[in-house]
């Protein structure tokens, strides 16, 4: 059964940053997991947060069926409801087809290129996602929120 969780977040972060090239996350990154019989399916690791709002990266065991629904509707609740932020942000390598993908299929909206910022001197393409955008809230929490210090 999957299930989704919140800790051990250390355990989480060590796990997506095994799977995701060039990646390194402040002290203070949290995450969200999908755990299947045990084993991560999923973790979505947030980031450099600042007053307006955070970077997210996302990583996978690379099965085509890792990702819920549920896990979904959490991962976009806690940086848009929870922490009240009004956008959040994602740094793919455009090298990384399947990530570019994922974001324009989840509506992610590319607003820059940093020119060969990446670990490989590769292009990094800029996503931002705002809150009234996102379709994977609940209508009812897709309005504007006062926000919460971290």
């Amino acid at each position: 059964m999957k299930e989704v969780v919140y800790e051990p977040a250390d355990e989480m972060i060590a796990w997506a940053r095994e799977r995701i090239d060039g990646a390194g996350f402040r002290d203070d990154a949290r995450a969200i997991g999908l755990r299947e019989d045990g084993a991560w399916r999923g973790v979505v690791v947030y980031d450099n947060f600042t007053t307006t709002g955070c970077w997210i990266s996302v990583a996978s065991d690379a099965s085509r069926r890792w990702l819920t629904r549920e896990f979904i509707v959490r991962s976009m609740i806690y940086p848009f409801v929870q922490l009240g932020y009004p956008r959040i942000n994602a740094c793919v390598s455009c090298k990384n087809a399947a990530s570019l993908a994922f974001c324009d299929g989840f509506g992610w909206t590319q607003e820059g290129v940093m020119r060969e910022a990446g670990s490989e001197g590769e292009d990094l393409i800029i996503f931002g996602l705002l809150r009234r955008e996102c379709r994977w809230l609940p209508g009812r929490l897709t309005g504007k929120v006062s926000r919460h210090r971290l």
